[in-house]
């Protein structure tokens, strides 16, 4: 099993608010606080043709006993992993992405960073305002 960072690069995690998560069957959304020094605020990114995902109550003072290589508040790709076998044929990624109480596994095939919003919002707020500026409108049916 290796362990990199991934190829992406995205606004460094915040290390005291904790990730708000929606999943359609589909697609995974993760919001997440932004770093003091990358510039604070919470991103919001979109991992596409989601195979599976899981939030642990795994903090970064467990992390040294995690399954998986996990750095602190930070995305870890990792390769070789039992997780992706049954999807091999897919090609599937995936992540570890630790936060200050939790870390987030997920087997994806794409992912993409949608938005930042700005400072004063939790990552709860800012990805129910996404979704809710994102949804077609009912009129619009």
């Amino acid at each position: 099993m290796e362990a990199k960072t991934p190829a992406e690069a995205f606004p460094s995690i915040g290390t005291v608010q904790n990730p708000a998560l929606f999943s359609d069957g589909d697609d995974l959304l993760l919001s997440y606080e932004i770093a003091p020094a990358a510039g604070g605020g919470i991103a919001i990114l979109r991992f596409s043709s989601v195979i599976y995902f899981e939030q642990n109550p795994t903090n970064t003072k467990g992390l040294a006993d995690a399954k998986y290589p996990t750095r602190p508040w930070e995305f870890t790709e990792i390769s070789g992993a039992d997780r992706t076998e049954k999807w091999e044929a897919l090609q599937p990624r995936f992540w570890t992405v630790s936060f200050n109480d939790v870390t987030v596994e997920v087997v994806f095939e794409k992912v993409e960073y949608l938005d930042r919003q700005p400072d004063g919002t939790c990552p709860s707020v800012a990805l129910v305002d996404f979704l809710s500026r994102s949804a077609p409108s009912a009129h619009a049916r």
